[in-house]
């Protein structure tokens, strides 16, 4: 079972890596368009890229090698595993209920709006 919930870390650690990546680059694809490094840095695309692909990287691999993040998400898998997940029929009921609940609050909170946008008339 451990060899199982350290794959389900693994996983999480690679999608927040993966994350920081994109996030990185977004963020300096934006700097050097306002910086306008273009034009000074041929390459500027592959730059980027390959800066955030090694802010990722090292994302990753610091909260692979840190004990303390290793510990925490096992941790999280453990309690995760613990949880009793609704079935598709109680999920599917539960969906229903709170659209109904949606619709009716809706039609609820129209009427008011509707009474008092008359009554606001009647007064001017």
């Amino acid at each position: 079972m451990e060899n199982q919930r350290q794959k389900w870390v693994n996983l999480v650690f690679t999608a927040t890596a993966i994350l920081v990546a994109v996030i990185a680059f977004v963020g300096l694809s934006k700097m050097s368009a306002i910086y306008n490094l273009e034009s000074s840095i041929k390459q500027i695309d592959l730059v980027v890229r390959l800066v955030a692909i090694v802010i990722g990287a090292a994302v990753g691999l610091g909260l692979y090698w840190n004990n303390q993040s290793n510990v925490f998400m096992n941790e999280v898998v453990l309690e995760l595993s613990r949880v009793t997940w609704p079935t598709s029929k109680e999920a599917t009921n539960a969906t229903i209920w709170v659209m109904l609940f949606v619709i009716a609050a809706g039609a609820f909170l129209g009427a008011l709006d509707a009474l008092w946008s008359w009554m606001v008339k009647l007064i001017l």
